[in-house]
């Protein structure tokens, strides 16, 4: 009985020091996009190792809405004490309008360990969609038609 106390604090303690030997920290701490529909918006996210090794990084979203974002680079690795700029680029599909709310998440784990532990943040991300760009081009457009016609048929009478 001893012995399996012994070797579960062993491993525990083992287990803790290579989750603890990568960290990860981010900034900001939450993304609120806002575009319009055929647009984009983009943000930066800054992703920090606050461990003491070699670490690999993934930046991704939630999968119903990983469709619409660009993310660049959504891998890397970096030092102790290293920052990366992570580019977000939300380029949403035309059947998206209205409010969505969703998280986006940065994932880390140890390059030096061959155990697959990781851990990682859950960043909210707010997205405000909206079609007002197509409604005012399609109305510009009518504009200009409708004064081609009222043109022509102007000329035509005069005639």
């Amino acid at each position: 009985m001893l012995i399996k106390m012994l070797m579960c604090i062993i491993l525990y303690l083992m287990f803790t020091q290579m989750v603890s030997a990568s960290g990860v920290g981010v900034t900001p701490a939450n993304l609120n996009f806002s575009a319009q529909i055929g647009g984009s918006d983009t943000k930066s996210l800054f992703v920090f190792n606050t461990g003491t090794e070699v670490s690999d990084y993934k930046v991704y979203v939630d999968k119903e809405y990983a469709a619409w974002f660009d993310i660049s680079p959504d891998n890397f690795t970096l030092r102790a004490n290293e920052n990366k700029e992570v580019i977000l680029t939300l380029k949403p599909q035309i059947s998206g309008i209205g409010y969505f709310n969703f998280m986006a998440y940065v994932v880390v784990s140890s390059t030096s360990s061959d155990v697959g532990i990781g851990h990682g943040i859950m960043i909210p991300v707010h997205a405000k969609l909206s079609n007002s760009g197509i409604m005012l081009t399609i109305l510009i457009i009518l504009i200009i038609t409708g004064a081609g016609v009222f043109y022509r048929i102007r000329k035509r009478k005069s005639k």
